[in-house]
């Protein structure tokens, strides 16, 4: 657990910092939940052995009736959340960044595809569906939350370095690490992650990290667990999630 010695160096110095030893909230999100379900389940057994908490934005459009059982059973039973991911995943640009609500479409169309998905969610989870909208690729037009507040959405979550939303009331509880970041095409390497993970509690009020489990290999999974390991043990990390942190 080597690259994790600067995480909890952080950690330690965010502790004597510290006003009355408030410790630092960690929350994970975990997207693309239609996607490559064997996958998905890898990563939640992980979360559940550790007993930290996870937030799954789940595409509406790929929600099967098995997935939904099963993420329904494990929201009841253990620290899964679960809340929107765009409609479908699909990029309506026409040219450069993928999009899904982007530009190339107008609101109107942003805010069906937004409803439409929302239905889908209830019906599969009832209540148990978050406030929460992810947009895919963490990108979205400034003025999302026109489409997000009549819905009953009450907290966007996207990347941290994401434009700012036209002036709104919608809370935002961004990511802050991207667990497959990479520099120039090249991936980071575990030392380089844990010294973006390190920054991040150094900066951010709250870490959060994103995480794909459709591309999330045995070796990241590993490192996953050790990284939940050190959030659930040390004194001055607090698991957490989306919608605690937008309370």
């Amino acid at each position: 657990m080597t690259w994790l010695g600067t995480v909890r160096v952080a950690l330690d110095e965010a502790a004597e910092a510290a006003e009355a030893g408030a410790p630092r909230p960690f929350f994970f999100r975990d997207d693309d939940a239609g996607w490559r379900d064997d996958r998905l389940r890898a990563v939640l057994d992980c979360f559940q052995t550790h007993g930290v908490p996870v937030d799954v934005a789940v595409i509406p459009a790929e929600l099967t009736p098995g997935l939904a059982r099963e993420l329904e059973g494990r929201v009841r039973d253990t620290g899964v959340r679960v809340h929107q991911h765009g409609f479908a995943h699909v990029n309506h640009e026409p040219s450069g960044r993928k999009c899904e609500f982007g530009q190339a479409r107008d609101a109107a169309a942003h805010a069906r595809d937004i409803a439409e998905g929302q239905r889908l969610m209830h019906d599969a989870f009832g209540p148990a569906v978050d406030a929460v909208f992810t947009p895919p690729w963490n990108r979205c037009v400034p003025g999302i939350a026109g489409a997000l507040r009549p819905l009953g959405f009450e907290v966007l979550s996207r990347d941290s370095t994401a434009a700012p939303l036209e002036p709104s009331d919608l809370a935002e509880v961004p990511v802050t690490v991207d667990w497959f970041g990479h520099h120039k095409g090249v991936r980071w390497t575990r030392d380089e992650l844990g010294e973006v993970i390190a920054a991040s509690v150094r900066r951010d009020r709250a870490v959060g990290v994103m995480l794909h489990h459709a591309v999330t290999e045995e070796a990241d999974l590993a490192g996953i667990g050790e990284l939940l390991a050190l959030v659930a043990g040390h004194a001055h990390a607090h698991p957490t999630t989306i919608m605690a942190l937008a309370n």
